[in-house]
């Protein structure tokens, strides 16, 4: 196991919705229960966004970019296996549509290392994707299920 895969994940996207996670993995041939959540947690000095067109979604998908200290997207974490890395990877276009990326996150238990997953930068567009109410929905209902704010969702729907 490499370093990267021993770090817990950051979901802050559609992956906040276990039925989600379970489907894609089912059609893809992968064992889903590699992927355990271990709690809520804040990616601090970021904002949520959708300027990425996800064909597969049919609309925006979610992608998180630096921005003011006060800002924050809020998630879960998860640890994965190794096989849940793998889905994980196919499942966000690994390399070539959304890239690994490790980060620092606030946690009840204070700030840990992290790797989550953000948009390659040829894949941006200028201007506002909108994401399908389904996409909106995955994010909205993972938020509200763990007491988790929608102001950064909220934010980026506009």
């Amino acid at each position: 196991m490499n370093m990267v895969s021993s770090m817990p994940y950051f979901g802050y996207g559609s992956n906040l919705d276990e039925d989600d996670w379970v489907r894609f993995c089912a059609k893809k041939g992968f064992d889903s229960s590699g992927m355990v959540e271990i709690g809520v947690a804040f990616l601090t000095g970021y904002e949520m966004k959708f300027h990425y067109f996800s064909s597969g979604r049919h609309g925006g998908a979610a992608d998180v970019v630096r921005s003011d200290s006060n800002s924050e997207v809020p998630g879960a974490l998860f640890m994965l296996n190794d096989e849940a890395w793998r889905a994980m990877d196919i499942k966000e276009g690994h390399p070539n549509y959304y890239e690994r990326k490790q980060v620092t996150v606030r946690t009840p238990d204070g700030d840990i290392d992290a790797i989550t997953y953000m948009v390659v930068a040829d894949k941006i567009r200028e201007d506002y994707q909108q994401p399908t109410s389904e996409y909106e929905a995955l994010i909205r209902n993972g938020l509200l299920r763990r007491d988790l704010p929608t102001t950064a969702l909220d934010k980026a729907l506009q």
